[in-house]
């Protein structure tokens, strides 16, 4: 990362403004993934911890749906980890199509934890937001 940010701040230098931008949005990007993967794992862990209440009800744990939908949001956006497809898959059975399409279709209430929105995210990050990342 260092390395990376020492390669931006040359390119600056050398007035090669658009380059830099790009390594700028590329690091960005990469630091939403790395995030995104820790939110997963996290998520992950809850699941398996209350595999047995799971199993036990019909309808979604309260407690436990920010959790399970936010993992359904993730399935299409991290194609990197394929358990995550296996795991919707999984949940469309045991929830329905209904929840997991309130899920992966961002509806209200469907609780998708709101930074892992964020972080998996396509969107261009702001110039503002990339000279105050680079400078950090």
């Amino acid at each position: 990362m260092r390395q990376m940010r020492r390669d931006i701040a040359l390119l600056l230098q050398s007035g090669q403004d658009a380059t830099a931008r790009i390594r700028v949005e590329h690091v960005i990007r990469e630091q939403n993934v790395l995030a995104a993967n820790e939110f997963i794992e996290l998520f992950c862990e809850l699941v398996v911890s209350r595999l047995s209440i799971i199993a036990k009800r019909r309808e979604c744990p309260a407690d436990l749906k920010e959790g399970i939908a936010s993992l359904i949001f993730a399935s299409p956006r991290c194609s990197e980890i394929p358990e995550l497809v296996a795991l919707r898959k999984i949940f469309e059975k045991k929830y329905g199509k209904d929840f997991v399409s309130a899920a992966t279709d961002l509806r209200p209430n469907s609780g998708v934890n709101r930074m892992l929105i964020d972080k998996l995210s396509v969107r261009t990050p702001s110039h503002e937001g990339n000279c105050q990342r680079t400078s950090d």
